[in-house]
């Protein structure tokens, strides 16, 4: 579920790291000397920035996911305790609780609510709207009665408790 978060290549800031702290030590070797003290440090700082720039854009990736994860484990919850009626839980009940959940529309509209949210988000902004925003879609989703009956239907033809 969570992995249909629509993001372009990200970098690996690990490997960003290591290519660019090779580069520094070229420009050392290069500039082995009177010089070296200067620049050694300066190509050092730039390979630092470059690498806080790569974990902030791998950011965005990490918090929309994480969203998504917390909203679909809602939401699938959501639908188990309607389905169940208050009956023990079993194998077959979550199964078809989670297959109901992945096969409708909400599935992806919840991924993109919350990639537009994180579109829009300043950096400062991010701390106090993340929260808000998860109950925000977890609230505005609710399952009809009309599919409810079908899962139930569904579930009660199939009582018998299945191996994952």
């Amino acid at each position: 579920m969570v992995d249909g978060t629509q993001v372009g290549p990200i970098a690996d800031p690990d490997k960003t790291v290591t290519t660019r702290f090779s580069m520094v030590g070229t420009v050392a070797s290069v500039l082995a000397g009177p010089a070296a003290p200067i620049v050694v440090p300066i190509a050092a700082g730039v390979v630092f920035g470059a690498w806080v720039y790569d974990v902030y854009q791998t950011s965005d990736v990490v918090l929309q996911r994480f969203m998504a994860y917390i909203a679909h484990l809602a939401l699938v919850l959501r639908t188990l305790f309607i389905v169940s009626e208050s009956q023990e839980l079993t194998r077959r009940a979550i199964k078809l609780a989670v297959e109901f959940y992945l096969a409708s529309p909400m599935c992806g509209e919840v991924v993109i609510r919350i990639q537009d949210h994180i579109r829009q988000l300043k950096v400062l902004e991010r701390d106090s709207d993340i929260l808000n925003k998860i109950e925000e879609v977890v609230q505005f989703y609710k399952i009809d009665e009309a599919e409810m009956s079908k899962l139930r239907e569904k579930l009660h033809g199939h009582l018998v408790d299945e191996s994952w």
